[in-house]
């Protein structure tokens, strides 16, 4: 139920998506100004060390070899991994810069996630709106009536989801590592199918937050997420399959129009997951409380199972009577 009728709220709002886009673009513009500004004079003093800038130069060598003369894809597979050691191994000798490097790393992966989620609050109480009585409401006009709202939700969000997100990407870095010297080229379809999964359990983890938000006042940020955790808990398997089929339909595009579109996929893509993401944890949380939703102007569905529904107790017990 949760991605089909995600889906249709998303091919009947389609216009969202495009404001949605022209956020996402404007977020990695400004971490990337910010970003510049704290990188590159990192990036300069590590040119400067004579170790880093031997193992850059090997790394670089194998990169022009593949492009330039013809190394074939498997040699080059397995000569990665040896030239990314040296490479991190020399980085991590330089350990004032190294850990300079993962703070500011940690700091712009903050930034990012922050910009993102403050569109998120306003984007709920969009669909919202759709769902609850098929009225149409501006992006822009969203986001200024949820200003302050939006705010405390990003910086809480963050406050969870980026500790979460550093120890997975360290421990994908470490696994991903550990299958290669094992398994070799195979573990690029076993992480891919393992990072589907987790991702979207991380997803489901905070997939009742914002329905909660929105439909239940008077409660704090935490307090508001702890709570909504029973509605996940309760929806996980509808959750879970509705972020599964996502990511890995996502994934499919990605993979197969970067280079018609010049990588502008990657920016179009989650534009349309994050509505789809909203979506779907509404339409879970309606589904969760047993309300109907309009899925456009024409539709209205209703998520309380068909013997269940007080028109047909009522003509059941008629017919009992």
């Amino acid at each position: 139920m949760e991605f089909k009728y995600s889906l249709s709220l998303l091919f009947s709002n389609m216009g969202y998506v495009i404001r949605i886009f022209l956020w996402v673009l404007f977020a990695m513009l400004v971490t990337a100004c910010i970003g510049a500004a704290i990188l590159v004079p990192v990036f300069d003093a590590f040119a400067e060390a004579p170790e880093v800038a031997e193992a850059a130069s090997a790394f670089m060598s194998e990169i022009n070899e593949f492009l330039d003369d013809g190394m074939s894809i498997r040699t080059f597979i397995e000569s990665m991994p040896t030239a990314l050691g040296d490479l991190a191994s020399a980085v991590a000798g330089e350990s004032g810069l190294f850990a300079g490097l993962v703070f500011a790393g940690i700091f712009l992966y903050a930034l990012y996630s922050f910009l993102v989620a403050f569109s998120y609050y306003p984007t709920s109480y969009v669909i919202k709106q759709l769902m609850s009585s098929n009225m149409r409401m501006g992006m822009a006009s969203s986001m200024a009536l949820n200003f302050k709202q939006s705010v405390k939700y990003a910086a809480c969000r963050i406050s969870i989801a980026v500790p979460i997100d550093v120890a997975m990407i360290a421990i994908a870095i470490l696994l991903s590592w550990g299958l290669f010297t094992a398994i070799g080229v195979f573990t690029f379809p076993v992480m891919l199918l393992l990072g589907v999964i987790v991702v979207s359990l991380r997803s489901a983890f905070f997939g009742g937050w914002l329905p909660r938000l929105l439909f239940v006042e008077g409660e704090s940020m935490y307090t508001s997420f702890g709570r909504s955790l029973r509605a996940v808990k309760l929806n996980l398997k509808g959750l879970m399959k509705a972020f599964v089929i996502t990511f890995f339909a996502a994934y499919a595009l990605m993979a197969g129009l970067s280079l018609p579109t010049f990588g502008l996929v990657a920016v179009v893509v989650p534009s349309i997951d994050y509505f789809l993401f909203r979506a779907i944890e509404l339409v879970g949380y309606y589904k969760f409380a047993g309300m109907s939703f309009y899925t456009d102007a024409a539709n209205v569905v209703d998520t309380v199972e068909f013997g269940y529904r007080a028109e047909n107790q009522r003509k059941s017990e008629g017919e009992n009577d």
